[in-house]
């Protein structure tokens, strides 16, 4: 007779479940789940199969014509879907199908120095592409040496030249003084604060730039105070050569800073009452007090910038 052994103390004892029966109708639902499973796995050695083929198939294939994307900006030259397409270097044709084709042309797209954005890419079937982009707009001519200047956005990116004719280049603000030169290629930030402070004031006076005569933007110093502990200020100078301290870029969080758009508005209101922001004299200095008063010195002998052609 053998002994029953007695469960050892303290050790874990299995806990028993009943197993349900299966019936006539859990036999035939367990049936069809391991036909869908067999079916399942055979389409899949099929997919797997074709799958090349398929996505190979000329129905599916995308054309270049058959992609739109948002019409460019007035001041977009470059054949953008043409360039991007090229650049891309894709290898093979292009399906529909293919998983990742949307991430793959917003990544190929957003490479663009042209792009800000792109806000979203759409499939359409069969073989059709929709994408929508977001494009930078140049706001300032940043002077560089030989008689040059580099396009810039508001946030200092460098933007492509072959855009731009010299009739073109001329209508828009000059920065200059810049000491530096862009970070990266075209596309890229310039990465020097002066180049994107400069950019910030040209954005904020672009509809009235022409109408106060002004021609150039330049760093005038640092002062103290702001994110980084220090902050540029500017000036701007007109046609003939007065200066008007303009003070702190717009995206200053300083207290006290007057904001751009009331800075603009006493500029223009002392362009009404004086005929315009130079002296009965010539050049002057005009001094934007953060106090809102304009205070206007005369520069002495201070030879004129050259107008360009």
């Amino acid at each position: 007779m053998i002994a029953k052994k007695k469960p050892t103390e303290g050790a874990a004892q299995p806990i028993l479940i009943g197993l349900p029966r299966v019936g006539r109708g859990g036999r035939w639902f367990f049936a069809a789940v391991m036909t869908v499973g067999l079916a399942g796995g055979a389409s899949y050695a099929v997919w797997r199969q074709v799958r090349e083929h398929v996505l190979a198939s000329g129905e599916y294939q995308v054309d270049p014509n058959n992609i739109t994307i948002t019409p460019p900006a007035p001041w977009i030259h470059s054949e953008i879907k043409a360039e991007v397409i090229r650049d891309a270097s894709f290898d093979g044709p292009l399906s529909i199908l293919e998983n990742e084709l949307t991430v793959r042309m917003a990544t190929a797209f957003s490479a663009h120095p042209w792009v800000a954005h792109v806000e979203r890419v759409s499939k359409r079937y069969p073989s059709g592409l929709d994408i929508v982009l977001s494009y930078r707009k140049p706001v300032a001519m940043v002077e560089v040496q030989q008689d040059g200047a580099l396009p810039v956005d508001i946030e200092g990116v460098v933007l492509p030249t072959g855009d731009f004719s010299p009739a073109e280049a001329e209508q828009y603000p000059r920065i200059g003084e810049i000491l530096t030169t862009p970070a990266g290629p075209v596309g890229v930030r310039w990465g020097d604060a002066c180049v994107t402070g400069g950019a910030q004031i040209a954005a904020a006076l672009a509809n009235d730039w022409n109408a106060l005569k002004l021609f150039r933007i330049v760093p005038a110093g640092r002062k103290s105070g702001g994110r980084g502990g220090v902050e540029y200020a500017f000036a701007l100078y007109t046609h003939t050569g007065t200066r008007i301290e303009w003070g702190r870029a717009p995206s200053t969080d300083l207290p006290g800073e007057l904001p751009a758009v009331e800075k603009i508005a006493r500029l223009k209101r002392y362009a009404a009452e004086h005929g315009s922001l130079d002296g009965p004299d010539g050049p002057q200095q005009l001094v934007l007090l953060d106090s809102g008063e304009i205070v206007s010195q005369r520069r002495g002998a201070i030879k004129p910038l050259p107008k360009t052609d």
